[in-house]
């Protein structure tokens, strides 16, 4: 037996089986988390019924995920036409190989790389998944399933982050003008609560815009999303701020940077180090924010589940439909939390002083 095994064991009898009582209470919950893990995999796996045409062939005991094989385009990509799912595939293609700049050590200011996805997100979503200039004009009623959240968590963090920098300086800011609007912005959206917002933008901005000017719902919500988040965010990065030694503005001042200097080139970049972790739990907590849209009549992953169930061939299999999405949501927060471990741990990495001759 090896040494990790002895302590492993040691470990084990030292925290869970010390006395009478932990020694109970250890066994009746490993013997209540064993029952709920066979039953759970005999109802998810063995006793499944993973093909058919209709809820007939649901079985008592057992998950139906037939309904998700047979609703599968409907969670991913809503009610998008099927014959111009092509474009929403080859929209996320390009916001996913927009990412490869950040890899090249050639590109030394990747500030600008993350300008440009500001600048070409927006059109590439717009002119793919709406249409026009040759392609088919489908309208935002129809974006839904995984692609609507993608879609509104990519970029209400894209837009949001710049913002909370921005106030996030603001707030420490020397001119008390600056100072409080940066304070006002940020108490009074960290105040009201996002489902307020989203029913503002959704229903009461029309009310204020001129009648021959029309702004998409989904560009309101967007919009909202990213005031609420950059007001976290904001707070976030004056934490950062506030954890930078007085020696470091002192250094940069002595070398004769100027503010922006300052900040681009010694402060910022530390306040995102020590920031990262923080950052990337905000990320995780927007995305799951986005599944609020629903209330107001956006039809997000979360929010496909009911209307799905609610089709004659499948009625009940809400059960599985919100599983399936709640395993793709903790795919997805899974993933950038270890995206975030990973640059965390890169940017906490000195790099090497010195070689061999």
């Amino acid at each position: 037996m090896t040494d990790k095994i002895k302590n492993l064991l040691k470990t084990i009898k030292r925290d869970y089986f010390n006395s009478p009582f932990t020694i109970m209470l250890s066994l009746v919950i490993l013997y209540l988390a064993v029952r709920l893990g066979i039953w759970l995999i005999q109802w998810a796996f063995i006793n499944a019924v993973w093909s058919g045409e209709n809820r007939e062939v649901a079985v008592k005991n057992g998950a139906t995920w037939a309904f998700i094989r047979a609703k599968i385009r409907f969670f991913i990509f809503g009610f998008y036409p099927k014959d111009q799912i092509w474009r929403i595939i080859i929209t996320f293609l390009i916001m996913a190989l927009s990412f490869i700049p950040y890899f090249m050590k050639k590109i030394h200011h990747k500030v600008l790389v993350f300008a440009s996805h500001m600048l070409i997100w927006p059109i590439v979503i717009i002119f793919f998944l709406s249409g026009g200039a040759g392609l088919e004009k489908v309208s935002t009623n129809d974006w839904g399933g995984l692609t609507l959240t993608l879609i509104l968590s990519s970029l209400g963090l894209l837009y949001s982050f710049p913002i909370g920098i921005a106030l996030a300086l603001g707030r420490r800011s020397s001119w008390p003008v600056i100072r409080g609007l940066s304070v006002a912005y940020i108490e009074f959206f960290r105040g009201i609560p996002l489902i307020t917002i989203l029913f503002m933008a959704s229903v009461v901005v029309p009310f204020f815009l001129p009648p021959q000017i029309s702004v998409d719902k989904i560009i309101r919500i967007i919009v909202g999303m990213t005031c609420f988040q950059s007001a976290y965010l904001a707070e976030v990065i004056r934490g950062g701020l506030q954890s930078i030694p007085k020696g470091q503005y002192e250094a940069s001042d002595s070398l004769g940077f100027g503010f922006s200097l300052q900040q681009y080139l010694i402060i910022l970049p530390q306040v995102l180090k020590v920031t990262v972790a923080n950052i990337g739990g905000i990320s995780i907590s927007f995305l799951k924010d986005t599944t609020l849209v629903l209330i107001i009549g956006m039809f997000d992953l979360l929010g496909m589940v009911s209307p799905l169930a609610s089709d004659s061939n499948w009625l009940g299999m809400e059960p599985e439909g919100y599983l399936f999405a709640g395993l793709i949501y903790w795919l997805i927060c899974f993933t950038i939390s270890r995206i975030t471990n990973r640059i965390e741990e890169k940017v906490h990495t000195l790099p090497a002083v010195g070689g061999t001759t």
